[in-house]
C-alpha cells in the first residue's frame, strides 16, 4: 500500500475529498494541516533527548587528538 502527500488550494479541499471518495481503492483520507507543530510536550522530551545527547557526546577534534596521541600520528 502507498501514501500520498498533496497540496491543494483551501477552496477546492472538499471538491477534492468528495472525487477522493468516489474511488474504491481510496483506502483512508486524512486531512493535515500544514501548519501543524509538534505538540510542546513531545518538544520537551526531545529536548531532554538532545541535551543528553549532547552531554554523552565527544566532540570529533577531542577524538581525533586521542587517536593521533595513541597511534604517533
Amino acid at each position: 500500500m502507498k501514501t500520498f502527500s498533496i497540496t491543494i488550494q483551501d477552496d477546492k479541499e472538499s471538491i477534492f475529498i468528495e472525487l477522493m471518495k468516489c474511488f474504491t481503492f481510496v483506502k483512508k483520507i486524512e486531512v493535515v494541516s500544514a501548519d501543524s507543530e509538534i505538540p510542546a510536550w513531545h518538544k520537551t522530551i526531545l529536548d531532554q533527548r538532545l541535551e543528553a545527547k549532547n552531554k554523552d557526546s565527544i566532540s570529533w577534534d577531542v577524538v581525533q587528538e586521542e587517536i593521533n596521541s595513541k597511534y604517533g600520528l
